[in-house]
């Protein structure tokens, strides 16, 4: 098939999800598309579509926002879409995203009608519950499984339909019980094996600059949800863990002697020496230069304890 021909094809399926929308429309969107499920991801600007007044889907619509850009009208409200909860909207609510000062960041997820309610009846819920802009808990695992299916979209291998076909169940069944609040007996395992994940990402990523949203992203949760898993797990919030395992690195660095302080700030991801010296002092309640002096000191009474004068000897 040409690329034209492939774009075409593109076009008239995202259209079965979203309506009447043109080419042009979608110049700044990324599109991940299968037979139930697609997903779209605004790259540097707005969907020109979704600022259509007045306009529908003839699929649910759930958008998971990044950043708090994303406002919606629906019937006369305006609503926005909180950061890191799932904003729904069902088929046939008129509604109209509005302009943003800055570009929103969002994955919006559109589910065919009928896929979306012949497995919602599995779990004896109403099939005419009605999403106008309601935000709910996002899933632990739901960012993950986005993930897999948008790769999954750009792949050409054999077997790629069937796999989107899986992710496009389980994205479903995710949202669903995400919705009606049917949570797994047990995910503590699997919490604890992503948690994991990012503190050994943490402990090879020091000298990056690294925010609670990075780390959501990693283990595959909302950023809020991660914040209080995370510090269920390790005891400390994440930016506290990982300004104690940067300032026990600068301890070791420091000892070795054989770089800057400059250097040893760059590697350990502070901004400056004087932030490295600052957080240093609050820590330990000394700067780095009086604890490579008390260490030292430390060490030359050391020696003397191990190796008295030869007098002292004599003396004996």
């Amino acid at each position: 098939m040409s690329d034209q021909r492939k774009m075409q094809a593109d076009l008239d399926k995202i259209r079965h999800f979203v309506g009447a929308v043109m080419k042009e429309q979608l110049r700044y969107i990324d599109s991940f598309i299968g037979e139930d499920v697609v997903l779209f991801l605004p790259v540097g600007g707005p969907c020109f579509y979704a600022l259509t007044p007045m306009h529908s889907h003839p699929s649910y619509m759930f958008v998971l926002p990044f950043n708090d850009q994303t406002s919606v009208k629906i019937g006369g409200r305006i609503i926005t879409a909180e950061r890191g909860k799932l904003f729904c909207v069902s088929p046939g609510i008129v509604h109209n995203e509005l302009a943003s000062d800055y570009p929103p960041r969002y994955i919006a997820i559109l589910i065919n009608k009928n896929f979306f309610e012949g497995h919602m009846a599995l779990y004896h819920a109403d099939r005419d519950v009605i999403f106008c802009g309601e935000s709910y808990d996002t899933p632990s695992e739901l960012l993950g499984l986005l993930k897999r299916f948008m790769i999954e979209a750009g792949n050409s291998k054999p077997g790629r339909d069937a796999v989107l076909h899986g992710l496009s169940l389980q994205l479903c069944h995710s949202i669903i019980r995400g919705i009606f609040r049917f949570s797994p007996d047990d995910d503590s395992v699997s919490l604890r094996l992503e948690i994991d994940k990012v503190v050994e990402y943490l402990h090879s990523n020091l000298d990056r600059k690294i925010s609670v949203e990075d780390l959501a992203y990693i283990a595959c949760m909302s950023p809020s949800y991660f914040a209080r898993i995370f510090k269920k797990e390790i005891g400390r919030t994440p930016m506290d863990y990982l300004s104690r395992i940067r300032l026990d690195r600068v301890k070791k660095l420091l000892l070795a002697g054989n770089k800057s302080i400059t250097e040893i700030a760059m590697e350990c991801g502070f901004r400056s020496s004087s932030y490295l010296a600052s957080c240093f002092y609050k820590r330990f309640n000394m700067s780095p230069s009086e604890y490579c002096r008390k260490d030292r000191i430390s060490k030359k009474n050391n020696r003397i304890l191990k190796d008295p004068p030869l007098d002292c000897v004599y003396n004996q």
